[in-house]
């Protein structure tokens, strides 16, 4: 999956090892993957000073989209959040990932903003900009 989903530039083995962030694996072996490879991931850091979740990742297989494992993963990324006091998980995507802002609506999150120079790695265009949605905890 990485590479095909997941940001190559971030270190998940960091990550593992992190105290402010929360990592998640969808286990290939409840399913009827035959590879092992995971069917998803998810991936939040905390931000203490504001008691916020940023949800960094959250990816599933394209095989295994639509089948409930990112709602799952959602929904133990925010209990894990409320177990940690957190008021909220704030997540960001462009406009023109369709599938993934109607996951986030689907999910519970609303439109909370929008940023027009969060891209530096862009050219310039109106459909590069950021736009975030919260899950109020």
């Amino acid at each position: 999956m990485i590479g095909q989903h997941w940001r190559v530039n971030l270190d998940y083995a960091k990550e593992l090892k992190n105290r402010d962030a929360v990592f998640l694996v969808a286990d290939s072996r409840v399913s009827s993957r035959p590879d092992g490879r995971p069917l998803g991931v998810a991936l939040m850091w905390v931000t203490r000073w504001n008691r916020t979740g940023y949800l960094a990742e959250i990816a599933v297989d394209r095989a295994h989209r639509r089948k409930g494992v990112g709602s799952e993963m959602l929904t133990e990324i925010a209990r894990r959040a409320r177990a940690r006091r957190l008021r909220a998980i704030i997540v960001e995507t462009q406009p023109d990932s369709r599938a993934a802002v109607a996951f986030y609506l689907h999910s519970g999150l609303r439109f909370c903003g929008y940023n027009d120079r969060y891209y530096t790695n862009k050219p310039r265009s109106p459909h590069q900009i950021a736009i975030f949605f919260s899950l109020d905890l």
